[in-house]
């Protein structure tokens, strides 16, 4: 364990000072920061009295700091969970949503989030949430496409018109 002041004793000051002129990484931006008090001589709960980061957080940056030695100061990148089609399926589901479902031997129009959900479950026997369709559609190029509560060439003054005729005819 290092003692107080000695956490980036191997690190470049002016290394850290010209990253931060360059840096557009928001996180990095607040762990060079960081640092550059802390090698100026202010302690964690001081850089916490002044910038309101936990303590904690400053000796987990300043730790990051070390280790990484100026380089790739923001957050790594995050794995998510590995997909539940394979490659041969994924490519097999987009050549199917490029067609029309009528393709597929469904009845239906067009391809609807609910409608992929239950072919992908029919054909590849994986679950997904209705709405992680919207996501894996987009990702396969398709666009999900809603009505207009009102028609963008549509006059309001026709409109309004209509709606006082309806109203008078008590078709309402």
């Amino acid at each position: 364990m290092t003692g107080w002041g000695k956490k980036l004793a191997d690190v470049d000051e002016e290394q850290l000072r010209q990253q931060l002129r360059t840096e557009t990484d928001p996180k990095a931006v607040k762990r060079l920061t960081v640092a550059l008090l802390y090698a100026d001589g202010s302690s964690p709960y001081e850089i916490e009295r002044l910038l309101g980061i936990p303590a904690q957080t400053v000796y987990d940056w300043l730790d990051t700091v070390a280790e990484r030695e100026g380089v790739a100061l923001g957050d790594l990148p995050r794995g998510g969970s590995r997909p539940r089609l394979t490659d041969d399926q994924w490519d097999e589901l987009t050549a199917t949503l490029q067609a029309p479902p009528s393709e597929a031997g469904i009845d239906a129009p067009a391809w609807r989030p609910s409608l992929v959900r239950e072919y992908i479950a029919e054909n590849f026997g994986v679950k997904y949430s209705h709405a992680h369709m919207y996501r894996l559609m987009k990702k396969a190029g398709l666009s999900v496409q809603t009505a207009r509560p009102i028609h963008y060439q549509a006059d309001p003054e026709e409109q309004r018109r209509w709606r006082a005729e309806f109203k008078k005819s008590g078709r309402r």
